[in-house]
């Protein structure tokens, strides 16, 4: 019996071993994971797409026009489907459809199955369209006192919005694609002036906003409030169209280069002016989220950026890419495999779509 004893483990070696076991069962999964991740990052899919004229990143994927058709692939690669449309064609593409159009012909296409909704003529040459799921919006010519169509994704008219001494600056669908909003820009008196006016399709005026301060050139709509940005404040109002001045933030000198429209409470990504639109490229962004704000600098400098969820990415020429993560002062960059010219956009699942002359690239950005 007392050689049993002698021969057994002490409890504390036991518990040390298994330990270590432990340890090393972690360490080795957290090694893998990394190896994983390493290896997934800037994986490329290259897609031989000669002819494209234009390009629109959707969030599971993009749209493009080669001079003849319209096709949407995903960001895996596999194209979901091709609609003939002849050549001299513009298009608008939203995750819920892609509005066509030459001259007064309007053509709206389904964005799940690629099948006709609609095609006809307009009242007047169609400047640019946009659809969303219930309903889509159409602007007709003159580029001045234009008019602006709302009707069903099947073609029937519900409404018609006559802007007279306005000029359309943007447009589109918000609050789960229910309601709609057109900012526009009035040179007729002593001051220019910029309206967002809100719509509830087919009923009436919901709210307008009107800023004679400065010029506007984004709005961005959370579930209870309107984000419009302009040349020198950074603005907040409710549905109705009044200012909370708590909120309001000086941006003079800034430029939004992108913003996440997808997210409730999004991330806006601004620029100095001077690198926005000038020779110099992006390399000092202000990030700002509600109340929380935060300067970063890129380590190489930007041809663009693109706001995805709480991320920022940079792209440089030099084939970098990099990542800012709004709360971290640090930005990771990572070299590219390859070749770009073109940044398209990115998807939701973090895919980047760039493009070389005649190819189109899909980069893993996780």
């Amino acid at each position: 019996m007392e050689r049993n004893r002698n021969g057994r483990l002490p409890w504390t070696i036991v518990l040390l071993i298994c330990v270590l076991c432990c340890a090393v069962a972690w360490g080795g999964a957290l090694l893998i994971n990394r190896v994983r991740s390493a290896s997934s990052f800037g994986s490329t899919r290259t897609l031989p797409l000669s002819g494209v004229q234009s390009l629109v990143t959707l969030s599971d994927g993009f749209v493009y026009y080669d001079g003849s058709a319209i096709a949407k692939v995903g960001d895996d690669g596999n194209t979901r489907w091709s609609y003939m449309v002849g050549s001299g064609a513009d298009f608008d593409a939203s995750d819920a459809g892609v509005a066509a159009w030459i001259g007064q012909k309007l053509t709206i296409i389904d964005g799940a199955s690629g099948v006709t909704a609609y095609s006809g003529n307009m009242d007047a040459n169609v400047l640019s369209a946009h659809v969303g799921k219930e309903y889509a919006a159409v602007l007709l010519e003159p580029e001045h006192n234009s008019t602006i169509v709302l009707m069903e994704t099947g073609g029937r008219r519900v409404d018609s919005i006559t802007l007279s001494d306005q000029t359309v600056i943007d447009y589109g669908f918000f609050y789960n694609d229910t309601l709609f909003w057109v900012m526009t820009l009035d040179t007729n008196g002593t001051a220019p002036s910029c309206t967002v006016n809100t719509y509830r399709p087919g009923r009436r005026l919901v709210g307008s906003i009107t800023d004679s301060e400065q010029l506007l050139y984004r709005a961005l709509f959370q579930s209870s409030q309107i984000c419009v940005v302009g040349d020198t404040n950074l603005k907040i109002f409710n549905y109705n169209g009044v200012e909370e001045p708590d909120k309001r933030e000086l941006v003079y000198g800034w430029t939004l280069a992108d913003a996440d429209r997808s997210s409730d409470s999004p991330l806006m990504a601004f620029t100095p002016n001077g690198q926005y639109d000038g020779d110099v490229a992006i390399r000092d962004l202000r990030l700002i989220r509600g109340s929380t704000e935060q300067i970063v600098r890129m380590p190489y400098g930007c041809s663009r950026v693109v706001v995805r969820g709480d991320r920022v990415y940079g792209f440089s020429t030099e084939g970098y890419a990099m990542i800012a993560v709004l709360g971290r002062q640090k930005v990771s960059a990572y070299p590219l495999p390859l070749q770009f010219d073109q940044v398209y956009g990115v998807t939701r699942n973090n895919v980047a779509v760039l493009g070389y002359g005649s190819t189109v690239y899909l980069v893993s950005l996780d």
